[in-house]
């Protein structure tokens, strides 16, 4: 049949994103998953990422493959077919289907519509089973159309998911805190922990049938008495940070067994986090067309990050990014991409560094006019967004403070009561935060630390400043941010 697919006839840059996997969460908004008060089911907030997660994967692909399944349980995509979608953005939907923009990946089913037994809202089947049926006629792509040597391969995934659970103790603490933003302190502390558990319970299951993930979410990360789907966490320091690697680690499968590059979202941990090239888990010497894969796999998820990371989709619409991608701009930027992450590891071959430098430089200014092209296709002629939030925050011995724009001032460390009625001095800093990196190294992302200014009287002179703000203040205990790219200004 002419829309039965396998991996080799996906050319037009082909891609994997994890931010698509109806568990994926920013670090954020996975950290108010562990409040008791949090109500089952995906919040607004992370419907929102996801959505725009979507966006920013379509611009930044030639072909967009998803796993089935998360058309069926993310809402960030099936919100876009649903009869309630909007129209213009339901029809959107449709011609990426129909142009094979996205490609639904089928695991070891033959039809898209098939029964699932991982699905919880009817209704969403419905109207997946009515938009297959009667109105897209899309690509589907498995690894082999024949079911013993699909099974085969199929099979390669989880057993890829199983055996490496027990790598992750080994990963280096300080890889570790860079990549997943925890001090080095706590990264030592889950390899002995929670990493060091995990590795012990793997190793007492069933060595005849794989670990899956919601076996891993039920027994380490999930609340006691839900089900993994709720998205509902376990509190603890170490389970966000835990659930980020498990989570990483499951969006590997697929792509390794196939070739496809795989994209991670610009606020979760790189695909250098798995530290792939380690002695005991790089491909063999004798193997140079897979080193030079996982090499090109690797570079390509940094190229990713680094050129696009800071942006934000969610300004543009469905239609907006059809629009798009009609533009020579577009089209230029992507057979950029396809010519260096797939041309220039070909057949084993590493690009020297002539070609390197020659071949970034391309996507760059490639994807500086597409993304001008895209502010000028898009209906609010927004199209992409830098994120950059301002916060002030103050700081005085024994006390900190931060106050962002629209929100409560919080109290980040300390308290009034510990405070001396001495004189003191109060600092304070300015933040401007790349939101699109979040709490990860690099972005656009610095402060400015202002003269300090000296109190006379640093509890009554606190008690003043906060009350004179005149809203709530909030106790969160996180700890005072970083200082990105500081500059001290002058007095």
């Amino acid at each position: 049949m002419h829309n039965q697919l396998v991996f080799a006839d996906l050319t037009d840059y082909p891609v994997m994103a994890q931010a698509l996997d109806n568990q994926w969460l920013p670090a954020d908004l996975a950290a108010s998953r562990q409040r008791a008060s949090t109500p089952a089911g995906p919040s607004s907030e992370a419907v929102a990422a996801g959505a725009a997660e979507l966006r920013r994967s379509l611009v930044n692909s030639g072909t967009l493959v998803v796993n089935r399944a998360y058309f069926l349980n993310n809402e960030a995509l099936y919100s876009n077919y649903l009869p309630t979608a909007e129209p213009s953005e339901r029809a959107a939907f449709i011609q990426l289907l129909n142009r094979r923009a996205m490609v639904p990946y089928l695991y070891t089913e033959r039809e898209a519509t098939a029964e699932f037994g991982w699905g919880h809202d009817r209704s969403v089947a419905t109207a997946w089973r009515r938009l297959i049926t009667d109105e897209s006629d899309p690509g589907l792509v498995r690894f082999d159309w024949d079911d013993a040597s699909n099974r085969q391969r199929a099979t390669q995934v989880g057993n890829f998911f199983s055996t490496q659970l027990s790598v992750l103790r080994r990963l280096p603490a300080e890889v570790l805190a860079q990549n997943l933003g925890i001090p080095k302190e706590q990264a030592r502390a889950m390899r002995v922990g929670i990493l060091k558990d995990l590795y012990d319970w793997a190793g007492d299951q069933d060595i005849d049938r794989d670990i899956t993930r919601n076996m891993v979410y039920e027994r380490f990360l999930s609340r006691p008495g839900t089900e993994p789907h709720e998205n509902l966490l376990r509190e603890g320091e170490h389970i966000v940070p835990a659930k980020q690697l498990i989570d990483l680690l499951y969006s590997l499968g697929v792509p390794k067994a196939s070739g496809l590059i795989a994209l991670t979202p610009p606020d979760s941990p790189p695909r250098a986090t798995l530290n792939e090239l380690r002695e005991d888990s790089r491909p063999a010497a004798d193997d140079p067309e897979a080193i030079g894969l996982l090499l090109r796999d690797l570079f390509a998820d940094e190229l990713h990050r680094a050129v696009d990371g800071p942006n934000s989709y969610a300004g543009l619409s469905l239609a907006d990014i059809v629009r798009l991608r009609r533009e020579e701009e577009w089209r230029a930027y992507i057979d950029s991409l396809e010519a260096f992450v797939r041309g220039g590891f070909r057949d084993g071959r590493l690009p020297s560094p002539e070609e390197f430098a020659q071949h970034t430089s391309d996507v760059t200014r490639s994807h500086a006019r597409m993304l001008r092209a895209a502010r000028r296709t898009s209906a609010s002629h927004r199209g992409f967004v830098r994120e950059i939030s301002t916060v002030l925050v103050l700081e005085s011995a024994g006390i900190a403070a931060q106050l962002s724009a629209g929100q409560d001032i919080t109290l980040l460390s300390g308290s009034l009561q510990l405070l001396t009625a001495a004189a003191g001095v109060v600092s304070l800093r300015l933040q401007f935060r790349d939101t699109g990196r979040g709490w990860l190294s690099g972005g656009l992302g610095h402060s400015v630390t202002l003269p300090s200014l000296r109190l006379n009287n640093l509890r009554k002179d606190w008690q003043t400043i906060l009350r004179v703000y005149g809203r709530e203040v909030v106790e969160s205990g996180g700890g005072v941010l970083g200082r990105p790219a500081d500059q001290m200004a002058a007095a």
